[in-house]
């Protein structure tokens, strides 16, 4: 059952991640430098990505390998990339997502790669170059496809200190290495770097460094790698083997809730507010906060969080405390269990439904030759907004349908009609049964 419980892990994983690029987050390609948050639990060396920080880690910026590969969402691709044996078919994608525990860098790998295997001594995984605080010195670390006894399995080599940097990786059942007679399901990896160990006095330091990313494909073991057999792409971000590098910010927070919709609508004399969260890890709850500007913010509830969950979460509240004819804005303060806290996007909703249906003296008044006639309708109704002569006859039919609660403007354009006083008429039969009609003069000077 083992094995079946990390595939549904990687499984989810891959899904959020694809998830993510929906999202809509300012992805670039080749940023200069990602921000790595802290973990909010211990990450087990093991390559498998099962600690719920690195679901979190893909709802922040984070990086994506695929040959043509388009940035959106969280998903940064890097700087650049070459097919070094065509022809390269299996577009395979490998996300690259980082963290961070006191001094403790740590990198994750997650691809789908349906070929897991190694040309020449570049095997499938990543190959990177870091350097110490004092950037007088570099490192190569390699978390990638190796031959260990004859056979073919994923290795950790680095000519960093002892000390320095630990990694593992996991195939994902069924892959086999080298077989490429078969589909495999791609595989995860894990390296941590110790920054201590590198001469960093500080954790929240920057760190300069370079990523590549090595795709073979159909390759046999034993097979030579110039044969005609096989094909190989591989990209990096910075630079191939070194000398432009980018830059990771390490930041003392943690990985937020990953909010991925909040929307706010009035419904009559009230705001309903719904969201809705991919995973949240650590999560308190939600403040529900309203402004009359835009810009100081009041608490009217609280609504409790799934505390740490890999699931889709919905929520909802009901502002019943609403004034008409109000302009009011939302936003929410979401809260872990420590005190951190991150704010949502501000929804300003504009002015609330009144408490009757209301019909405003137009502007301007008189007018030549076009005015704006404003209602107010408190509940969803059926409506009638027309124009009349002083003898009663309609010269202008300006809405005729079901309306939502709300408010709402008209133009009227007067220019085939002669200077006068004219008479604006509301009908209006409200979804709860109440009628109401409201009329009054508006004067046209040519």
């Amino acid at each position: 059952m083992k094995p079946l419980y990390f595939l549904s892990c990687f499984s989810l994983l891959f899904v959020l991640l694809a998830f993510q690029s929906q999202v809509s987050a300012q992805a670039v390609a080749d940023p200069p430098s990602l921000n790595v948050y802290k973990t909010m639990g211990t990450i087990t060396l093991d390559g498998q990505l099962t600690e719920p920080d690195w679901y979190m880690a893909t709802g922040q910026h984070h990086l994506m390998f695929k040959m043509d590969g388009v940035p959106s969402g969280y998903s940064n691709t890097p700087t650049a990339g070459v097919i070094v044996k065509p022809p390269y078919t299996d577009i395979s994608t490998c996300y690259v997502t980082f963290l961070r525990n006191g001094y403790d860098l740590y990198i994750a790998l997650n691809s789908n790669d349906a070929q897991v295997c190694r040309y020449d001594w570049e095997g499938d995984g990543m190959f990177m170059k870091i350097k110490d605080a004092a950037a007088a010195n570099e490192y190569e670390i390699k978390n990638y496809v190796g031959v260990v006894g004859g056979a073919g399995q994923f290795v950790f080599e680095t000519n960093a200190p002892s000390g320095v940097t630990e990694g593992a990786a996991y195939p994902i059942p069924p892959t086999t290495i080298y077989d490429s007679s078969d589909v495999d399901a791609g595989y995860t990896a894990e390296t941590v770097i110790h920054l201590d160990q590198l001469g960093f006095a500080n954790p929240l330091a920057t760190i300069t460094l370079m990523i590549v990313i090595f795709d073979p494909d159909n390759y046999s073991f034993g097979v030579p790698f110039g044969g005609p057999n096989g094909n190989y792409y591989k990209q990096w971000w910075g630079s191939e083997w070194g000398g432009v590098y980018r830059e990771l910010i390490m930041v003392d927070a943690t990985v937020p809730v990953e909010l991925t919709s909040f929307t706010t609508q009035y419904v009559g004399n009230t705001t309903q507010l719904n969201w809705t969260t991919a995973s949240e890890l650590n999560n308190l709850g939600f403040d529900v906060q309203r402004s009359t500007d835009g810009y100081d913010f009041v608490t009217i509830g609280f609504v409790l969080g799934k505390g740490t969950t890999t699931e889709i979460q919905n929520y909802s509240y009901v502002d019943k405390t609403t004034s008409p004819n109000i302009n009011y804005a939302y936003r929410l303060k979401q809260i872990d269990f420590n005190g951190s806290y991150n704010y949502s996007e501000v929804i300003n909703l504009g002015e609330s439904n009144p408490l009757n249906f209301e019909l405003l003296q137009n502007y301007p008044n008189p007018f030549n030759p076009a005015t704006t006639i404003s209602i107010g309708l408190p509940v969803k109704s059926d409506i009638t907004l027309d124009v009349y002569n002083i003898v009663g006859e309609r010269v202008l039919s300006l809405y005729n349908g079901e309306l939502a609660a709300g408010n709402y403007n008209y133009t009227v354009d007067a220019s085939n009609l002669t200077s006068g006083i004219y008479i604006y008429v509301l009908n209006a039969v409200g979804e709860d049964g109440k009628n109401s009609t409201l009329s009054r003069k508006m004067t046209l000077l040519k």
